[in-house]
């Protein structure tokens, strides 16, 4: 997992497409250059990404997750789990306190299954 580059922009755009047929590639590099894009690559793949802010300060922060998501050829192997273990890394290297995003319905059962908290479409996970 690393952050975004320039290059990376087309596949991830193509990425957040999938769950939002709106998504702007200026937007999308403009995230990128601010380092607010993630992404995980395997093999001169790009496997899946996510897009964040961080609100709040210090203890009291969190990191709002804008978009995730992994590409369809990949889905139902682990990978989205294998995401979500890294993101908690990620949150701890940022400082922040957890994690906390919106969940399309037909995602709701793979974030339960992965032990994050909800509410309605809410999910979080926080440290302890």
């Amino acid at each position: 997992m690393r952050f975004a580059r320039k290059r990376d922009a087309k596949k991830v755009a193509k990425l957040f497409r999938e769950i939002d047929s709106k998504f702007n590639l200026r937007d999308l590099i403009n995230l990128i250059g601010e380092k607010r894009v993630v992404v995980l690559r395997e093999k001169q793949k790009t496997l899946g990404a996510f897009s964040f802010v961080k609100l709040g300060l210090g203890l009291f922060s969190l990191l709002y997750i804008r978009k995730l998501v992994v590409d369809k050829k990949f889905r139902g192997k682990g990978l989205g789990g294998k995401v979500l273990r890294k993101l908690r890394v990620f949150t701890r290297k940022k400082k922040a306190g957890g994690f906390l995003l919106w969940a399309l319905p037909p995602a709701k059962n793979f974030y339960l299954k992965n032990k994050l908290k909800n509410w309605w479409r809410f999910f979080w996970w926080k440290k302890d």
